[in-house]
């Protein structure tokens, strides 16, 4: 007896179906991986910078540029925004679109490289550049300027003496400077002469000066070894830490000729800590802490005006400052997409953004 094999069609038809479906989602697939690659932005190779310049041009935002021989300093005082160790170097200009509503602001396009970061209002109160003066005063507690004990400090060489050991202190990032500092001083000069006078003090205290609430001021004065104190003054052998503290990110916060700037003529030493590109800029071009900030705000606004190109012997920097939306919680500030940035509040009107550039 023999059969007939039945050949079941429906079945065939289905499977072929299935293998069709299967080729076009492999097919869509493909594609789609092909389309997100193809679909970043490419790099103009056209445009270049170099640190030595004074003026460059990146993709169509112009830098002014600087150079100094300041290494590169340790993370900065609150607040920091810190990402990978690489930044775009590649960047188009800010385009500014407009509505037909003449009560509507303007819509910013931000630069190829670049997003927006949302900081909180109470950040412009803090971080390395603050601005505390008799208009400005500090705004933040005791509790929020990160102090440490002068005289307990794990680094602290035996190379200078506190003048109030059981209460001075100082904002942690600005001592440990102060500090690397204070080594190579002695290493240079081989004088142990120099006093922590005062850091920290509260706003009107005696022997306060205006920036001492800020924590990253410090008052120097001499205590001799035969006996006996004074004032420091450049001359040698004090005169190398008048050269070299840009180095360390320090500058001198009341210079005797920008009293007129800075409100105060003090007969004393007091130094500030900003963060070295910003000293290092600061010592070049003999600015007051005062007159860098306006100088940022003026000519260096992201939106209005050029990028500020800082170069140390370590590493170069761009610098920029946002305005602070009055009116909001918050304001949204462009922020490289990668590489490594800080944000610090000038205690006014805005933000200083200071962002490392890599240039291999």
């Amino acid at each position: 007896m023999s059969y007939k094999r039945n050949i079941r069609w429906d079945r065939i038809v289905v499977a072929c179906v299935l293998l069709v479906l299967l080729i076009f989602a492999l097919g869509a697939c493909v594609k789609g991986c092909t389309d997100d690659d193809g679909g970043l932005p490419a790099a103009d190779n056209g445009s270049s910078s170099t640190a030595d310049s004074t003026s460059a041009d990146i993709s169509g935002i112009t830098t002014t540029s600087t150079t100094a021989t300041a290494p590169i300093s340790t993370s900065p005082n609150l607040p920091v925004i810190m990402t990978d160790n690489m930044i775009a170097d590649q960047i188009t200009p800010v385009s500014t679109t407009t509505t037909t509503d003449p009560a509507a602001e303007p819509v910013r396009t931000l630069p190829a490289g670049y997003e927006e970061a949302e900081i909180e209002q109470a950040r412009l109160y803090s971080g390395t550049l603050i601005l505390v003066n008799a208009e400005n005063p500090c705004r933040l507690s005791k509790e929020d300027l990160n102090l440490e004990q002068v005289y307990f400090a794990e680094d602290k060489p035996d190379t200078y003496e506190v003048s109030y050991p059981g209460h001075t202190a100082a904002n942690t990032t600005a001592l440990s400077q102060f500090n690397r500092l204070m080594k190579a001083y002695y290493a240079a000069t081989n004088n142990s002469e120099i006093m922590f006078n005062y850091g920290y003090l509260e706003q009107g205290k005696e022997k306060s000066n205006p920036d001492s609430p800020s924590a990253m001021d410090i008052q120097l004065h001499l205590k001799h070894t035969g006996g006996g104190y004074e004032y420091i003054s450049n001359t040698s052998p004090y005169s190398w830490l008048f050269d070299h503290m840009a180095n360390y990110g320090f500058i001198v916060r009341y210079p005797s000729n920008k009293a007129e700037v800075t409100g105060v003529d003090c007969g004393y030493t007091a130094i500030r800590y900003v963060g070295v590109p910003h000293a290092a800029y600061m010592k070049e071009h003999d600015l007051c802490l005062e007159e860098y900030l306006d100088e940022l705000r003026s000519q260096h606004s992201f939106f209005g005006g050029t990028l500020l190109e800082i170069a140390t012997s370590e590493q170069t920097y761009h610098v920029y400052f946002v305005p602070a939306d009055p009116t909001a919680a918050s304001t949204r500030i462009p922020v490289p997409k990668t590489g490594s940035y800080e944000v610090s509040g000038n205690n006014v009107d805005g933000y200083i953004v200071t962002a490392v550039i890599n240039r291999n």
